[in-house]
This record gives structure tokens, sequence and C-alpha cells, in this order.
């Protein structure tokens, strides 16, 4: 059985590495959580992280821009990312999933979909043909990306929201939860509603 390390406690995660037939070998978090091996902060874990340099890491934080700034350091100091899939997603045998993806249950990752490093596709989440996720970026649970929908990095689509055939999301936008995207979404925007209009430009 692989060992991971989890970089943040989340029991979902957690659950998700055992699904997937992967033992927790240890945590590192800012405090002592769960039934795990507690491995320190993240301070008290990189000085001793020779120790640990073979061990796969998951990083559980659900934050785009906290998954991003983990995964540089943790890649600065040699380690590699796990990627999980839920036995129970199904994923298309000519979808490319990056590394430190996680797929959770009952998702739909349909022919040709691209996910970049460190995408987040939460349980019955539904990724069609041709889409494309970058690096980081959120689907909440139930959202519906339709054919050659492209999402940025670091974005963040809300549970139960639908993106339209050929929507492009920009980079750190995020579509609040049950909205339906028929526009173009861009950088740094929020957007919310049906359809789904402007809340917030980015400063």
């Amino acid at each position: 059985m692989e060992k991971i390390i989890l970089i943040g406690y989340f029991i979902e995660m957690a659950e998700l590495c055992e699904k997937c037939g992967c033992a927790v070998a240890g945590v590192v978090d800012y405090e002592l959580k769960g039934p795990y091996q507690y491995l320190g902060s993240d301070e008290e874990f990189i000085r001793k992280c020779s120790d640990y340099i073979a061990f796969p890491l998951v990083i559980t934080p659900d934050k785009p821009e906290v998954r991003e700034k983990i995964y540089e350091r943790y890649k600065g100091l040699g380690f590699s990312f796990k990627t999980l899939i839920a036995p129970e997603a199904i994923i298309s045998k000519s979808a490319e999933i990056s590394e430190g993806c996680m797929i959770q249950s009952l998702c739909n990752i349909s022919s040709n979909v691209f996910l970049d490093k460190c995408v987040r596709v939460n349980t019955g989440a539904n990724i069609m043909h041709d889409a494309k996720v970058g690096a980081f970026s959120v689907v909440a649970p139930d959202a519906v990306l339709l054919g050659h929908v492209s999402v940025g990095s670091k974005a963040y689509i809300g549970a139960n929201s639908t993106l339209l055939p050929n929507i492009v999301i920009g980079d750190n936008a995020t579509v609040g939860a049950g909205a339906v995207v028929t526009k173009p979404v861009a950088d740094g925007f929020v957007v919310a509603g049906i359809p789904a209009h402007v809340l917030k430009k980015p400063d």
C-alpha cells in the first residue's frame, strides 16, 4: 500500500486517499488533528523533510491560491504530488489528468478533457468533452462544464453551476453556486445568478 502525506488535515481527503488504496503516513498542519501521525507545522516538517521526500504529498486546502503556494513550496524541495481518483468516478480513456489532481466520487470526466496540475473536482461534478481546467482550480459539487469550456488557473466553479459550451473562464475568476454562465468571465471577476452577471471586478 502506497504511503502518502497530507498537507493540511481534511477528513474528506484522508478518506479519498484510503478509497484509492493509499495509507496516510502523516499529516502536516498548524496543530494536531485527526487520528494520523502528526508531523508538525509546515516549518517543523520542512526541517526534517529529507526523511519523507519519498512520500507523495496530497494538498488538502480548498482555496486555489493556498494550494498553489503549498505546491510551489514543496515542489521546490523535491516532493511529488499524488493524483487521487475515487473508484466511483467515471474517467474517459482520452482524458489527461495531471499530477496532484483530486477527483472525488461520482464525477464524470469525459473525452479529451485536460486537467492541469492540482485541480480539485468535487463530488458529482460533470466535465464534458474537450473541456480544459487550469492549474489549482476547483470544480465544486455537481457543477457542470459543457463541451469545449476552458477554465483558467486558480478559478473556483461553484456548486451546481452550469457553464454553457465554449465558455471561457479567466484566471482567478469565481462562479457562484447555482449560476448559469452564458458569457465569458474575465480574469479575477466574480459572477453569479441565472444568467450569470458580474458581482465583483478585480481590484
